[in-house]
């Protein structure tokens, strides 16, 4: 028996949304994002279920670097507050993901004592 189950509905702006909620009524998780088809929908819910079993967990003290592939499928790295916000980005992609994570190695030996130019 699971205890989450999907929903799968259309907002106010004709976009196809989903949510999964606990059996006890409450929303745990959500697509954050609307998609033209609900077809387009489920597939994110496909994706979830794929990735979430074996996804790593972040854990974020005063904030965090996160590697990631982009649209364009090349890799790169931002420096996540842990507020949420993004507060330095690699501003170029990386062919290979240990391009990016060896320039945040860089960065992280280096950023301390970086000279500031003016």
């Amino acid at each position: 028996m699971t205890n989450i189950t999907f929903e799968l509905f259309e907002d106010a702006a004709d976009e196809w949304r989903w949510r999964a909620r606990h059996q006890n009524g409450e929303i745990v998780a959500d697509g954050g994002e609307g998609y033209a088809s609900k077809s387009g929908a489920r597939e994110a819910i496909t994706r979830l279920q794929a990735y979430a079993p074996d996804a790593d967990v972040l854990e974020v003290g005063k904030a965090a670097f996160e590697v990631y592939r982009d649209k364009g499928g090349e890799y790169r790295w931002r420096l996540v507050h842990r507020n949420g916000n993004i507060l330095a980005d690699s501003g170029e992609g990386y062919a290979e993901k240990s391009g990016a994570r060896q320039a945040v190695t860089r960065l992280k030996s280096n950023a301390a004592d970086g000279d500031i130019a003016e």
